[in-house]
């Protein structure tokens, strides 16, 4: 699994605009089971979701990802999805992502 790091654009002391940047990056190894039809459960901010994708075995010491995050995961086969995490937990031994 890989996520979007973005930096937004600034404005220099000369006026000019310089646009943000955007790139994807880690390398997190994780499992991203199917939910079949979307799912849906109810997230830490007591909002009901629908899901698509159950992401877990992260390694707990990874990096805490916020809802609306961007994620792409590679699946079987060489293909590559973007997502949107719709939730994320940290339990002891690892993390879980919603998408």
């Amino acid at each position: 699994m890989q996520y979007l790091v973005s930096a937004s654009g600034y404005e220099d002391e000369n006026g000019d605009y310089h646009s943000g940047e955007e790139h994807w990056e880690g390398e997190i190894p994780c499992d991203a089971v199917p939910a079949g039809e979307s799912d849906e459960r109810e997230f830490e901010d007591g909002i009901i979701r629908k899901y698509s994708y159950e992401v877990c075995n992260i390694p707990a010491n990874c990096r805490a990802f916020t809802i609306g995050d961007r994620v792409k995961i590679s699946l079987l086969g060489g293909i590559e999805r973007e997502f949107e995490v719709k939730g994320f937990h940290r339990y002891q031994l690892q993390c879980k992502i919603w998408v």
